[in-house]
């Protein structure tokens, strides 16, 4: 399944996401973190390829808008990353995420509006 986000607000909006990987993270929570997708306002940005169901996201916008959500916490930077779900540092923020449900979808498109 993949895993793409349309930004459909009206600033340029950065998306960081965790997706279940229990390979590569198997020490550290089995859920991997990557970010930052920079998208411009209606433009779209492709960001996972998997075949678990689930995934989640954190996005904030350039005029500060922000989609969080229960889950998690995720541990995000301001740099971009590729990491694994219990792996912080002291330059990292602890951010809530949004749940994706992709069942049943061979490509998800989650839309970032207000």
């Amino acid at each position: 399944m993949e895993l793409h986000f349309r930004n459909r607000y009206t600033s340029r909006v950065w998306v960081a996401i965790m997706f279940y990987s229990p390979d590569t993270c198997r020490d550290y929570g089995q859920w991997g973190t990557r970010g930052w997708w920079a998208i411009d306002p209606g433009g779209e940005a492709f960001v996972l390829n998997t075949s678990n169901r689930y995934a989640a996201y954190y996005a904030e916008a350039a005029n500060g808008a922000v989609w969080s959500g229960p889950y998690g916490p995720m541990y995000v930077y301001q740099n971009a990353f590729d990491s694994c779900l219990n792996i912080g540092s002291t330059a990292a923020r602890r951010v809530g995420t949004r749940l994706v449900d992709m069942n049943g979808y061979s490509t998800y498109y989650v839309n970032l509006v207000a």
